[in-house]
């Protein structure tokens, strides 16, 4: 089934998410930089288990990303690939969502877990998005409220991979796009 016009847009976005350098094309270099970026504003170090646990889900994830979308095997990804891929429903493969995605989020959540209590309080959810997907305050804390499903003040890990899921493998999720970036 053909993209929306509205699904090609969010997948847009969700590709400069990705492409920080704006080269025109993800790179392994640009997954090294959003960890390195989210790590730098939580505070670990480039030796910290939660950082290198990152580091090796992105990589799983990147290998993910080559497979289903480098259409012309040139090692690196552009928008026209990435949308294609994600168009078709590469995350909407449940194999690809468990062993890779979920992965990845929870190392996400980790490293962002600042307080080490298991979730994600409005801080650090807004303190991530700023640094993970370049969202403005206003923007991560609006976020955060619509995702607090049970409404405790914090985001746990179900909440957490549910927001990912229902806006990365759903098919019709793909017209919801990131926050607004700053």
């Amino acid at each position: 089934m053909p993209l929306t016009e509205s699904q090609a847009h969010a997948l847009a976005l969700r590709f400069q998410h990705w492409d920080r350098d704006r080269n025109g094309f993800i790179e392994w270099s640009d997954l090294e930089a959003a960890v390195a970026r989210l790590a730098e504003a939580f505070g670990r170090n480039p030796g910290a288990p939660e950082r290198g646990a990152l580091v090796s889900s992105c990589r799983k994830f990147w290998r993910v990303l080559l497979r289903h979308a480098d259409a012309d095997h040139d090692g690196r990804i552009s928008q026209d690939e990435y949308v294609a891929a994600f168009g078709s429903g590469v995350m909407g493969d449940p194999g690809v969502f468990d062993d890779v995605f979920r992965a990845l989020l929870a190392d996400v959540m980790r490293l962002a877990d600042a307080d080490g209590d298991g979730r994600l309080g409005e801080e650090e959810f807004v303190r991530l998005m700023g640094s993970w997907y370049n969202a403005g305050e206003a923007d991560a804390a609006a976020l955060f409220e619509l995702l607090d499903t049970d409404g405790d003040g914090h985001l746990s890990h179900g909440e957490f991979v549910r927001a990912a899921s229902d806006r990365f493998v759903d098919e019709k999720s793909v017209s919801h796009a990131p926050p607004a970036s700053r």
